[in-house]
């Protein structure tokens, strides 16, 4: 199996004084067109959040009509597209506008778009951190159950998380300051208990960063629109950064277990052959 990860496309955003330099629509459909050309084309593609840049109807379909040009089997599903809301988004609107990707089951908490699908004998499961209005990440206690109840339903099988929130500490101040508040420890001891949970991907830090939760990988993607500055000093401010960008590419198969990479987007010289 193999699954792409594309995060934070920010479809919206107003680029102000790097108008011509940052474009988030054009990156996103330069990423999707890098995972249309990839040589093996993915199974799956994750989208974890910040969609949009302010949760407006006409962008989530901009971004449908990205995918509608770009990847045009996602109608069928090839490749499967599965996504959550990030803080930027408006969950509701976005569960309505994108239902397809967004698969809520039917014992999901009330008012909470947490997604579960299975693809290929992999479930994903999908984590709703959106707190209303605030750029920071919560998992509430009704949520934590219903995890609870379907890792042990899925017991032995196995299982990869994707939230916008990642559950772990950056480092970095300011997005440490937003992001997953409550709920990580929590997590942590599901996902140890299951056992089988193969990755946690999120997104938010608009970098690419590794950790673990509870025995598992975690993965933040960078975003598909711009970086965060690397700075790792206490008081940094935040500043936004042009770095070249890239995807997650995440390959699983039952024998030889998970390998995850990070894919250019962008073309640069080579490969020769060695």
């Amino acid at each position: 199996m193999l699954i792409a990860h594309l995060t934070d496309p920010h479809i919206g955003l107003n680029p102000g004084a790097l108008v011509g330099r940052l474009q988030p629509d054009a990156a996103l459909r330069r990423a999707l067109a890098h995972v249309r050309g990839l040589g093996t084309p993915p199974d799956v593609l994750l989208l974890s959040g910040d969609l949009t840049e302010a949760g407006q109807e006409a962008d989530y379909h901009t971004l449908r009509a990205l995918f509608d040009q770009e990847l045009p089997g996602h109608r069928q599903g090839r490749p499967r597209v599965l996504a959550v809301a990030g803080n930027h988004d408006r969950p509701g609107l976005a569960r309505q506008l994108l239902g397809d990707w967004m698969p809520v089951p039917a014992d999901a908490p009330a008012g909470v778009f947490c997604v579960r699908a299975e693809v290929g004998g992999v479930h994903f499961i999908g984590l709703d951190t959106v707190v209303p209005l605030q750029p920071h990440g919560e998992l509430g206690a009704a949520q934590l159950d219903w995890v609870a109840r379907t890792l042990a339903a899925l017991a032995g099988q196995p299982v990869m998380i994707f939230l916008h929130h990642p559950p772990l500490v950056a480092g970095m101040a300011a997005m440490d300051e937003c992001g997953l508040r409550t709920g990580r420890d929590a997590l942590a001891r599901l996902v140890a208990a299951h056992g089988s949970v193969l990755l946690v991907a999120g997104g938010h830090l608009h970098r690419p960063i590794l950790g673990a939760l509870g025995g598992a990988p975690v993965v933040v993607a960078p975003s598909t629109s711009h970086q965060l500055a690397l700075d790792l000093r206490p008081d940094a401010p935040l500043a936004l950064q042009l770095e070249p960008p890239m995807i997650g590419l995440y390959r699983w198969t039952p024998q030889d277990g998970l390998a995850c990479h990070f894919s250019h987007v962008l073309p640069f010289d080579g490969p020769y052959p060695i």
